[in-house]
């Protein structure tokens, strides 16, 4: 082959890696929306308080936060592939529990199930992005990774409500969304090959350098903790997702309770916020 064709060849298999890894994030973050759009509703059929309900959103965000700084863990022994498939079944669940739900422990236990399923993606997407896309690629890579994220946020509100408001059942929208992450784990499935993170362009490069890296004296898994880099940035996105979290609960039924506008309305505000991050992402990429 020439030098042309293999470039081209890469390009293509670059590309399809970061598309599905883009897919995948944006299922990921879709699913911090599966319950906050409803909230609305689900305080008319169960009669909710907001503080009951603001619990369900803590259980997601704990179980995904304790959940992220072990799955990295999970990742390195069994791979990144497997954890991402596990990850996408759990929304499959967390929809399926969600729209069967005959009370608050129904709704609890789809929560949980959502955040299970949202705690190995960043783990799982960054192994895989490094190991099979191409070094100069990785930028864009990372980019696309980002910028999906906040399309799945901007999708899911409209996505929910709107189902909810077409059909006139929150069940069904949560069936749906579970559904959705069906589709989306069986696209991952049928394209796994471009997933594999034990193959690669850059896996291949990393093996070629393991016996200089098994020369070095290793470090204890957790060592990092030791930088203070590492708790910057902890407290920079730990106080960012909580401020976040907020808006993208709460903005929709605050906003219907004081104007009075309809949810089909109020949750476009949440997707315009959503949007405008990503379109942030896009002029803060080339800025940097």
């Amino acid at each position: 082959m020439t030098s042309i064709n293999i470039s081209a060849a890469t390009l293509r298999q670059d590309a399809r890696t970061i598309g599905l890894i883009g897919l995948a994030h944006g299922s990921s973050h879709f699913f911090h929306m599966l319950l906050p759009p409803l909230f609305p509703f689900l305080i008319a059929e169960f009669g909710f308080s907001y503080s009951e309900l603001g619990l369900l959103v803590s259980v997601f965000f704990v179980i995904s936060g304790v959940g992220q700084a072990l799955s990295g863990f999970v990742v390195d022994r069994v791979g990144a592939r497997p954890v991402l498939f596990f990850a996408l079944g759990c929304f499959v669940a967390a929809g399926i529990a969600a729209s069967t739900a005959s009370g608050y422990m129904g709704l609890m236990l789809a929560a949980a199930l959502a955040g299970l399923g949202n705690a190995p993606f960043h783990p799982a997407d960054f192994t895989i992005l490094n190991k099979r896309v191409s070094a100069q690629r990785l930028g864009h890579g990372f980019s696309v990774h980002g910028i999906s994220g906040n399309l799945g946020w901007a999708t899911a509100p409209v996505f929910m409500a709107g189902i909810t408001t077409a059909t006139g059942s929150w069940r069904t929208a949560c069936l749906c969304g579970g559904l959705l992450a069906l589709l989306i784990l069986a696209v991952m499935v049928w394209n796994r090959d471009a997933l594999d993170d034990r193959q690669g362009a850059a896996a291949a490069g990393a093996a070629g350098k393991g016996a200089g890296a098994a020369a070095a004296a290793p470090e204890h898994p957790m060592a990092f903790l030791k930088l203070p880099s590492v708790w910057l940035c902890f407290s920079f996105f730990f106080w960012t997702t909580c401020s976040l979290s907020v808006i993208q609960s709460f903005a929709s039924p605050t906003l219907q309770k004081m104007y009075g506008l309809p949810l089909s309305i109020t949750s476009m505000v949440v997707t315009g916020y959503m949007l405008c991050g990503a379109a942030g992402m896009v002029v803060g990429g080339f800025l940097a």
